[in-house]
This record gives C-alpha cells, sequence and structure tokens, in this order.
C-alpha cells in the first residue's frame, strides 16, 4: 500500500487570544491525525493560543503586523508578511478564520494559487451595532471573502442564511462547533476555585449563583443581565451573578452595577483559564448577546448540565430548543429575561428538567464530529 504524502494544512487567524474562534482554530490544529495533515498556524501576536499550541507541539508562525485595528502602514506590512509566509509554506490547503485575516487570506491565497481555500465564518461583523453603511462596507469585505475562497464553513444554519448576497450560497456548507470538556471540577470544589479570584464571594458560598462567561463588549450585552438581576434581587436578594470574562466595556459595566447597588450580587472574575471546568459551581446559565454565530460558552453550559436562559440569536436555537433544552428570550428585552430569571431560582424541579435535556442536547455537538466533518473537506 502506497503511503499518500501529508497535507498541509495552513490555519490563518488575527488574533492570538483564546476567544472562540481561536478555541476552533485549536481545537482543529492539536486534533488532526499527524499522519495525514501537518498543521501549521499563522497568528497576530503572541498570546495564550501560540502558548497553547506549543504545549501541543504545533508550529506557529507569528505575524508581527496583523492586528484587527486598521493602521495603513501596518496593513501594507502585513500583506507582505503574509504573502512571504503563504509563499514559503505552499500550504495545500489554507484555513481562515476572522474577518480581517480572511480577507486578506483568501485574495493573496489565490493569487499564490493554493490549490484549496477554506473560510470558517465564525460570525459576521455586520450584525454588529453600527451605522448602516458601515455594515454594508463589512458584509461586501465579507462577501468578496467567500467569493475568494473555495469553501465556506458556516457554524451555524443562521451564519450560513445571513449571507444572503448572490453567487455565495452553493460554496457554504454548514459544520456546527464541536467541545469536549473532559474533566469538570466538582461544585463545591469549583467555588473554592473561585473565591482566589473573588475573595468576597466566600462569604456567600451557599446561595444561589448564577454565570455568564464572555468579553466585555458591548455585543454580549451583560448589561441586559444585570439590569434584569436589578429585578431579581427584589425577591431573591442572595442571588449572586459572576461575570468571567475581560474587555473594554468593564468600567461601565461597573459603573452601572455601583448605579444598581448590586455590588453584593454581581461579581467580575476576569479572564480564568479554561473557565468551563468551574461549570458545575454554578446553578444558572445566562447568556443575553445581541448577536452569536454559534455560542461556545452555551455548549459547555449544555455538557456540564447547567440549566439556560439565553437571547434567541443567531445559531443559539440550533442548540437550545425553546422551554426544552432552556429558555429563550428576545435579545434586549430585560423585563423577559428577569421573569425567566425569577422563575428558575424559585423552581428547582424546572432547572433539573431543563439541565438533564440540555446535556442530552450536548451529544450533538461533540469535537468529534466537528472534527469528522472539517477533515472531509481537507481530503476531497
Amino acid at each position: 500500500m502506497t503511503n499518500l504524502p501529508k497535507k498541509k494544512i495552513l490555519f490563518l487567524i488575527t488574533k492570538s487570544n483564546f476567544g472562540g474562534a481561536q478555541r476552533y482554530v485549536f481545537d482543529l490544529a492539536s486534533n488532526l491525525d499527524t499522519q495525514a495533515f501537518e498543521p501549521v498556524v499563522m497568528l497576530g501576536g503572541t498570546g495564550r493560543l501560540t502558548e497553547e499550541l506549543t504545549k501541543k507541539k504545533v508550529r506557529t508562525i507569528t505575524l508581527k503586523n496583523l492586528e484587527r485595528d486598521i493602521s495603513i502602514v501596518k496593513e501594507f506590512k502585513s500583506v507582505i508578511e503574509l504573502w512571504n509566509a503563504i509563499r514559503n509554506e505552499r500550504p495545500d490547503i489554507l484555513h481562515i478564520n476572522s474577518s480581517k485575516a480572511g480577507g486578506l487570506g483568501a485574495v493573496l491565497g489565490r493569487i499564490l494559487r493554493v490549490p484549496k481555500i477554506i473560510f470558517t465564518a465564525h460570525g459576521w461583523a455586520f450584525n454588529e451595532d453600527r451605522p448602516l453603511s458601515q455594515r454594508i462596507i463589512i458584509k461586501a469585505l465579507h462577501w468578496i471573502t467567500v467569493l475568494f475562497s473555495h469553501v465556506t464553513i458556516a457554524v451555524s444554519e443562521t451564519t450560513m442564511r445571513q449571507m444572503n448576497w448572490p453567487f455565495v450560497q452553493h460554496k457554504m456548507v454548514v459544520i456546527h462547533n464541536g467541545r469536549t470538556i473532559p474533566n469538570f471540577y466538582s461544585k463545591d470544589f469549583a467555588r473554592s476555585l473561585l473565591f482566589e479570584y473573588m475573595p468576597d464571594l466566600e462569604t456567600h458560598k451557599n446561595d444561589f449563583w448564577s454565570v455568564t462567561i464572555g468579553e466585555l463588549h458591548p455585543v454580549k450585552q451583560h448589561d441586559v443581565t444585570i439590569r434584569a438581576l436589578a429585578q431579581v434581587v427584589r425577591t431573591h436578594p442572595t442571588v449572586r451573578h459572576l461575570i468571567i470574562g475581560e474587555g473594554d466595556a468593564r468600567k461601565d459595566l461597573e459603573r452601572l452595577v455601583l448605579d444598581l447597588d448590586l455590588e453584593d450580587n454581581v461579581f467580575f472574575a476576569g479572564n480564568i483559564p479554561e473557565a468551563a471546568q468551574y461549570l458545575k459551581a454554578f446553578d444558572l446559565f445566562v447568556l443575553s448577546s445581541r448577536s452569536e454565530a454559534l455560542a461556545y460558552v452555551i455548549i459547555e453550559a449544555c455538557i456540564a448540565g447547567l440549566p439556560i436562559i439565553a437571547s434567541h440569536v443567531g445559531g443559539i436555537p440550533e442548540i437550545i430548543t425553546d422551554k426544552k433544552d432552556g429558555l429563550l428570550f428576545s435579545q434586549g428585552r430585560t423585563s423577559t429575561l428577569a421573569q425567566y430569571y425569577t422563575q428558575l431560582v424559585s423552581d428547582a424541579d424546572g432547572r433539573k428538567a431543563l439541565a438533564e435535556n440540555a446535556h442530552q442536547r450536548a451529544q450533538d455537538f461533540t469535537l468529534e464530529k466537528m472534527l469528522e466533518k472539517t477533515t472531509a473537506l481537507y481530503e476531497n
């Protein structure tokens, strides 16, 4: 039997932090069959993604000038860097991720005649709260990226439908995100570990805890959850809500907590590595995002067996069936979120039923399934 040569997969992503898109690249690059594939990851910066890939012995290429923020000088330099890297690596497949890296990678990949360019759409920037003119320009740039790619992976059916301009639908395929969490901390142990991040919580160790995991960014709408909590604590003053994540909106959110007199109810944990491992510390998971493609954190909460309240946006309804696997509300509707929040705090049996269904639903969103379907695209 003749051994086929390995296919080199060159992944490209703009940022090297460890958000959802970075988790996706890490999971693929570190779990590919190394007898059939040679994964290499190009990325901007030297953040946690670089560190995690190095631990898994996945080779990385740092692009010094590739940044999310726009700078004319750095844009020119990043194009040169990308050109040289793609030309030197000569990949069989260029797998591009994130908006900026996606656009540059698709165009340069075509010029350099990469045999296959795959773009993963983790969500569209035109869904963010921007002026209409900006959203049209951004959508046009995304459309060009899809046109120049040979195949585009949409992480949800909704994500695919949203790219509704001509000539691209036939080039898109849906592959849902998948997640595997081998180890969870027990409830008591997880809570004890979280006291190290938030010592003030220790006096509330036996209270009802809810959690949101997500960047402190306006699109995540943490303010909606905080305002809803202000209504919940009127009847349930011992509810404690933890926000795990960091971002530019932190000061505004902290100010809102002070204005609503919720200092004893809302706690900011900052970034916690492998935060999903702590999920069993909580009694409820809440996500009030304005926009989501297919949220990893919802899948993680399902795996952990938590009851979930989430906004009815993007691909979330593809994971959660309302009133079966969780409760969904129209994004921004603080009063509805507060109503559901209060309902579940009072209803242990209801929480248990939703949690059991969510845990069962998680079996449809495994890393193994995502890897199998993505590998099939590499092989064809």
